[in-house]
This record gives structure tokens, sequence and C-alpha cells, in this order.
């Protein structure tokens, strides 16, 4: 049973990057996904067309959530895991994507306040330049804002 725990535990993270069910009237912007189980983090992505020489992404931060951390999901066989990203490299004329399946946003204590459809700003700190803010829609888990 105690080798159980830790593998549920990892599942239900994993739940929370994962594939949402198809949904037609899920938002195409940026958009935060609360976690099915309460308590667990939810997740964030995004597109940002990069313009000028920004350097590189180096974190997330939101007046909603206590902290955010940038992960990618890595592929190897029939197994997935999550790594924290520390920087992700961007390029002028690039797109910064994170999205579900790839590079996202791991959104840990958001505000217990917060609801399907409502907005909050994610803030995008570059190495150099101001920050960017983006305001993104709140869905649950399956990607509906209700």
């Amino acid at each position: 049973m105690k080798s159980l725990v830790p593998m549920l535990a990892a599942l239900l993270l994993l739940q929370a990057c994962g594939e949402p069910r198809p949904n037609p009237a899920a938002p195409t912007g940026p958009m935060v996904r609360l976690a099915a189980v309460p308590g667990r983090p939810a997740a964030g992505y995004f597109e940002l067309p990069i313009r000028g020489d920004r350097g590189a992404l180096l974190s997330v931060t939101s007046p909603r959530a206590g902290r955010i951390q940038m992960h990618e999901t890595i592929a190897s066989g029939a197994m997935t895991a999550m790594r924290p990203l520390t920087r992700v490299p961007v390029r002028d004329g690039e797109t910064l994507r994170f999205a579900s399946g790839g590079r996202h946003l791991m959104i840990y204590d958001v505000d217990s306040r917060v609801r399907p459809g409502d907005r909050i700003v994610l803030i995008l700190n570059f190495e150099r330049g101001a920050p960017a803010q983006l305001e993104a829609v709140v869905t649950t888990a399956g990607g509906e804002t209700r």
C-alpha cells in the first residue's frame, strides 16, 4: 500500500497537465485550468509572440497564485514525466508556447475565490525588457468556463 501512495500522487499531478477532452466552447487564448482535485496545482497555457531581444523567460508570477513553476512534459516510450524549467530561451520573431503535453505552467495555491470563467493575470518575467502581462481565462479541469 505504501508504494501506491507515491504512484497515485504522481498520477494526480500528471492529470493536471494532461490533455483535456475536446470542448468547442473552450477558450483559445491564455488559459488557467483548475485542478480536478481541490488543493492540487492548476495548469497554465499561453502563446506569446516575442518582439525584440528578451533573452529568456525566467519566471511567471500572478497576484492570484502562491507560486508558479515552468515545467516540460517529456515522453519516453509509454511513460511521460515532468521536469521543471528554470529558463526558456526566446528569440525575436518566435512565438513562445506553453501548451498541454509540452511546456506548461504549474500554478500552486490558486486563490480559493477563483472560479471558472474568471480571468487572472499572468506576469512573464524575462531576462531583458519589461515583464509581459497576459490575462488568462480560468476553466474547469475539463476545459469549460461554465
